[in-house]
């Protein structure tokens, strides 16, 4: 296995019976930031291109992700601060399946996106951060917006913002798959998952909000989305509920273990258009070798803005 493939393969707490990695590994580890341990245990270079190649950026070089890179009972491990858990609604039996179809029947009627040749976005992310300074391991709440503007040819300027500090990167262009011109719910279903694994309702919506980085979809695309969503068992509504930026809009769950740890995976869509406004991550069970308690949010993002612009 590659250096770098094995480094991915250890930030993924729930492998727990991976060899403790060689000083080779642990340097080249240590002078990389990473946003999120099961982001980057999945093959997928435009998310690697959009966010990990940024995050360099954010902390110190000794910065790392995954406490379970660190052992032995010498370590003082502090819980994390992490963020207040969504206020999720009771829906009273509401089901998600005919409110999905409600939402996607209204996306449909939505207005197109404006005229334009670039692809521009604003998004706001957070991920949970662990940091070794000595023998101390503690965790951070380490905030980052970003705004992109994608050219026809696919290349991508992208402006990270974090503690008050931004970046500007350039990316060549990529090879990807676009949505399908005439959406049906299985086709926008394989789209979403064609790149990564896993096949479930957790893997869905995971994969959407990395798609809705870099993709402005047509109301007939964003219905054919939510009706996917709509074909998957244990999806559960929650009503209306503020997403981090003080939206309002639907919020839809599952409990799933995708990624190795037992979580509540939301995702709020807009009302009107049918658009992903946020998802988020909540650990529910157990944290693994995360240093943070039960439940916790471990990461979400905020979809700020997705268009077209000359």
């Amino acid at each position: 296995m590659h250096v770098a493939d094995k480094l991915l393969r250890l930030l993924d707490p729930a492998r727990m019976a991976d060899p403790v990695m060689s000083e080779e590994e642990a340097e080249m580890l240590r002078i990389r930031t990473i946003s999120s341990e099961r982001h980057l245990s999945r093959p997928h270079p435009r998310r690697r291109l959009l966010v990990w190649a940024s995050a360099v950026a954010v902390t110190v070089a000794v910065a790392l992700v995954g406490v379970g890179l660190v052992g032995g009972p010498a370590q003082d491990s502090a819980y994390a601060a992490t963020p207040a858990p969504l206020q999720l609604e009771d829906a009273q039996g509401v089901p998600a399946t005919d409110t999905l179809q409600q939402l996607a029947r209204a996306a449909e009627k939505g207005p197109t996106s404006d005229s334009g040749r670039v692809k521009h976005f604003r998004y706001e992310m957070w991920s949970l951060f662990t940091r070794i300074d000595g023998e101390r391991v503690t965790s951070e709440v380490v905030p980052q917006s970003y705004e992109t503007w994608q050219q026809p040819d696919g290349s991508t300027r992208q402006v990270q913002t974090s503690n008050g500090t931004s970046t500007t990167d350039d990316f060549p262009s990529t090879d990807r798959p676009d949505p399908p011109d005439a959406p049906t719910p299985a086709s926008m279903k394989q789209w979403v998952l064609s790149q990564g694994d896993g096949t479930g309702a957790g893997a869905f919506l995971n994969r959407l909000n990395e798609r809705s980085l870099d993709t402005v979809l047509t109301p007939q695309q964003s219905a054919g989305i939510l009706r996917a969503l709509a074909s998957f068992d244990g999806v559960e509504y929650h009503g209306g509920v503020q997403d981090r930026s003080g939206r309002t809009g639907l919020a839809f769950s599952v409990e799933s273990d995708f990624g190795g740890l037992p979580k509540k995976q939301t995702a709020i869509f807009d009302p009107d258009t049918g658009k992903l406004l946020a998802y988020e991550e909540m650990l529910t069970e157990d944290a693994g070798e995360l240093n943070v308690r039960i439940p916790s949010v471990t990461e979400y993002t905020t979809h700020l803005s997705s268009s077209y612009s000359n």
